[in-house]
């Protein structure tokens, strides 16, 4: 019994580690602390978006750089820089632009 129990110890160690959900935000993006999934998006005057995670809310201009979203979900990341002003997008992750068909 102990040696089935000290064989499935082993196994489990020798296992690698369950990849985090989100592991692919890059630390140029606040390195998976301040990106999260999107909750809520509102379409403001001229494109822009305001956006809420579990991080909170913030403003994304339409101008802002978007980069492809591995997942199909939005996500976004943003930083507080003083307790002073709002959070501010680093990041913003949109699904891929569904191409059409050619006809």
């Amino acid at each position: 019994m102990a040696l089935a129990l000290g064989h499935a110890a082993i196994t489990l160690l020798a296992l690698p580690p369950p990849a985090s959900a989100h592991a692919w935000y890059s630390r140029e993006c606040c390195g998976e602390m301040d990106c999260a999934p999107v909750e809520r998006v509102e379409v403001l005057p001229e494109g822009a978006l305001r956006v809420t995670s579990r991080v909170g809310t913030t403003v994304v201009p339409a101008s802002f750089p978007r980069q492809e979203s591995p997942d199909q979900d939005m996500h976004v990341c943003m930083v507080r820089y003083s307790h002073f002003d709002d959070m501010r997008p680093v990041c913003f992750f949109v699904p891929p632009t569904p191409t059409a068909p050619p006809s």
